[in-house]
């Protein structure tokens, strides 16, 4: 069965209609940038589509050059979409694509018309889609494997309107633009259709991928601070376990007495002051964590027992200068190392707990390391610390 370039067109503006609709609407939900950037490019496809039947009634400036001026429009929010999404900054010079398209079709040679601005626009979309392809597959390392389906999408779909520009004045390749016939236009219809069907799947995908990943970060992040709660540092700490590195334990000094006394309000902001610190002076390989309470904990890959007691010295003088000296608010903390491979961090942190009393009990606002680690002990998850 023969579908004509019409329906096609037809079914095509439908398609980039649902698509913005969809997209429109998790935007104002989600407020991702790249998603704005999509649903606007297929908004463009859907204005291309709806003008195109015009030309049939002689209107050149609107059905023809008006309409083929969304399609690298379309393309150029597509590459904007690309960029936000692989989280990569787009050069200034690319928002002059469609602009410099759209000038040269208007002033195409009088006895090749229809073949120059078909050259003009297939070369400017493949340009705008070969390098939206190139963006998302040099950042496919920190996304997902929806990113591999962009990235497909838009090789594919650049390779085809590289073609298409290659066969521009192919005899019969573009027989009436005003008419709205010819084998080119009808492939290109109905690759067209593939490909947004394919870049709406792919961004289904992605849509979803986010959304697990803020759930999981929800889910182990603590709320007034921002560092991983229990859960999320038990999970980050796998490979830690493999790499072999040191624990500290880190507990806030007379925190009983400062929420008695100054109310929790000054506890909590204690706790952040508290975690901004560690995000500032923590090697940006650590791993830090709010336990509970008054209690954190940090995570040094590959770092051994001196190196970590150094590190845990550092952060008690630290935090006592940003605090002013005063007795309220210092640090204790224990540390202690573990070996690479080490199947279970319990009895390390049980270790650091010991250490981290020893230096409650020698007075405060100091680190104390734990003895050396020992091969094996009964299973314990993560005790809370001596409070106070």
């Amino acid at each position: 069965m023969s579908v004509d370039a019409h329906t096609m067109l037809l079914l095509s503006n439908a398609i980039a209609f649902v698509a913005a609709a969809f997209l429109l609407i998790e935007w104002r939900s989600l407020r991702e940038g790249f998603l704005l950037s999509f649903a606007l490019g297929f908004l463009c496809i859907v204005v291309g589509c709806t003008l195109a039947p015009l030309r049939q009634e002689g209107s050149f400036l609107i059905g023809v050059w008006l309409s083929n001026s969304m399609v690298p429009l379309a393309h150029l929010m597509f590459l904007r979409g690309a960029a936000a999404f692989a989280d990569r900054r787009l050069s200034p010079g690319w928002y002059f694509a469609p602009v410099a398209c759209a000038a040269l079709m208007a002033i195409p040679e009088p006895h090749a018309r229809d073949q120059m601005m078909s050259l003009f626009n297939a070369a400017f979309v493949a340009l705008l889609s070969l390098r939206a392809a190139s963006v998302l597959f040099e950042a496919r390392r920190t996304t997902g494997s929806e990113t591999r389906m962009l990235v497909s999408t838009f090789l594919a779909h650049g390779s085809f309107y590289a073609v298409k520009a290659a066969c521009a004045f192919a005899p019969g390749a573009f027989v009436d633009l005003a008419s709205y016939t010819g084998a080119m236009i009808a492939l290109s219809l109905f690759e067209g259709i593939l490909v947004e069907v394919a870049l709406a799947m792919s961004i289904s995908g992605a849509l979803r991928r986010r959304r697990e990943e803020r759930v999981n970060r929800l889910a182990q992040s603590d709320p007034l601070t921002g560092l991983l709660n229990r859960r999320g540092f038990e999970a980050r700490s796998v490979d830690v376990q493999a790499q072999g590195g040191a624990l500290l334990v880190i507990d806030v000094d007379n925190f009983k007495t400062i929420n008695d006394c100054f109310g929790h309000q000054e506890g909590d902001r204690l706790l952040v002051a508290l975690s901004e610190f560690l995000r500032d002076s923590l090697p940006a390989s650590a791993i830090a964590a709010r336990l509970g309470g008054d209690e954190f904990a940090v995570l040094l890959p590959r770092v051994d027992a001196a190196g970590g007691l150094r590190v845990a010295e550092g952060l008690c003088s630290g935090f006592a200068l940003r605090q002013g000296g005063d007795a309220c608010g210092t640090l204790s903390i224990g540390s202690v190392s573990f070996s690479a491979g080490t199947s279970d961090l319990s009895f390390a942190h049980l270790e650091a707990d010991r250490a981290l009393y020893d230096a409650k009990s020698k007075g405060r606002n100091r680190a104390c390391p734990a003895p050396k680690p020992q091969e094996s002990a009964p299973p314990l998850r993560f005790p809370r610390a001596i409070a106070g």
